[in-house]
């Protein structure tokens, strides 16, 4: 009886709305699985404090090889409601609630330890037709959306330039902004034809400042005949609250928080396909405007499809000249997924990870879950850290299902 009520309420909340006059609701989603194995991480932050750590660990960090569950290495655990209604004249409104979750605790993870709201990733409404979209609400920045295209292994949430993204679009409270996921924003997009374009800017809400808190962004990519092109810039203001990078709150400070800036390209012939993208990453959160991270970014891609099978095998070379962590960070990287159908699919991949020493500045971004520095899409599993001065080898497996 109990679970017959349950379905009746579960069933009362989303049926009517599914069958809206004029209207459509689809819940959708997908879950991404598996365990992955590093030869060398470390404990906590310990193993990168102190300055220079060729040989940790030191200041009571442990190192050790690991293998754990770990969620997400392919794309984010995610769940969604969308819809759309027809207006007439060409005219129609549409919507998208977007969350993650984390596949190993069902916890909320809208990425990392960074967001925790239920629709963490997207949250908006909006008016289109033939001549594009113009959405309100928290969204996915377009200038992302547009590198997904030319980056070396197609933005995986693991071993990927995803790691840069996430680190230089740290905000305030550790809450991602002007980078990944843009709350308080308003966009237009066009898709067709080839052609990708979004432009958005997010409003700061700062009283006494037109700027503090506002984010900009424009991403833009055009296929034809297997090639592909992709730019994109993004920007972010600083609050002036709660400024991160050692420095004291600042309510007068209202200067550039972060920028990052990418162009790529693409060819696809047959069964084979290669992506070469560069891209800026920098982060600047305290009030003297210093650039805790500032990392400049080249990856290569190059995948081969065999039936239900693709190869891809990828390089990461990347450069830090900020005063957070600072270094280098040299990736290899072979991932082979296999669908089982067409929403349904098993992978495995392997990465050898070379990170130099580096130094570790005490204030600024500490290194989290998933992030364990602002160099080369470094993920170790369960949230523990790379070893700095070590080439570390990744093993990991999966199941990614979408619904």
């Amino acid at each position: 009886m109990k679970k017959q009520l349950i379905a009746l309420s579960v069933c009362g909340a989303f049926c009517g709305l599914a069958h809206a006059e004029g209207g459509s609701v689809t819940v959708y989603g997908v879950i991404d699985a598996g365990f992955m194995s590093a030869s060398k991480a470390c404990t906590n932050t310990a193993c990168s404090a102190g300055g220079t750590n060729a040989n940790p660990p030191n200041a009571g960090g442990t190192t050790g090889s690991v293998t754990a569950f770990q969620d997400a290495q392919y794309s984010p655990s995610s769940y969604g409601l969308k819809g759309k209604e027809d207006l007439g004249g060409g005219l129609y409104a549409d919507f998208n609630l977007l969350g993650g979750f984390n596949a190993g605790n069902g916890t909320h993870n809208s990425p990392g330890v960074y967001q925790t709201q239920i629709f963490g990733e997207e949250a908006k409404v909006g008016l289109g037709g033939d001549w594009g979209m113009v959405h309100a609400g928290l969204q996915i920045d377009p200038a992302f959306i547009a590198a997904i295209g030319t980056e070396a292994r197609g933005m995986t949430d693991s071993l990927s330039s995803i790691e840069h993204w996430i680190i230089a679009s740290v905000g305030n409270n550790f809450a991602l902004q002007a980078g990944v996921f843009d709350a308080n924003s308003i966009s237009y997009t066009y898709e067709g034809n080839g052609l990708f374009l979004g432009v958005l800017y997010g409003v700061g809400g700062v009283a006494g400042s037109t700027s503090a808190g506002s984010q900009m962004s424009i991403g833009a990519s055009y296929k034809i005949q297997g090639f592909t092109i992709a730019a994109g810039y993004v920007e972010g203001k600083a609050n002036g609250v709660g400024a991160l990078g050692g420095a004291p709150a600042d309510p007068t400070y209202n200067g550039t928080s972060s920028k990052i800036d990418h162009i790529g390209v693409g060819y696809e012939f047959g069964p084979y396909a290669v992506r070469a993208q560069y891209g800026e990453y920098k982060n600047n959160y305290n009030s003297a405007g210093t650039n805790l991270d500032d990392v400049k970014n080249f990856n290569v891609g190059f995948d081969w499809k065999s039936g239900a099978n693709k190869l891809n095998l990828a390089y990461y070379n990347s450069k830090d000249n900020g005063t957070n962590l600072g270094g280098k960070t040299t990736e290899f990287a072979l991932l082979d997924s296999y669908n089982l159908s067409k929403r349904t699919f098993v992978y495995a991949q392997v990465a050898s990870v070379k990170v130099d020493s580096y130094t570790f500045s005490g204030g600024g971004i500490a290194t989290g879950p998933g992030e364990s520095s602002a160099l080369g899409g470094i993920y170790t599993p369960v949230g523990l850290f790379a070893v700095a001065g070590e080439t570390t080898t990744f093993v990991g497996v999966g199941l990614h299902h979408a619904f």
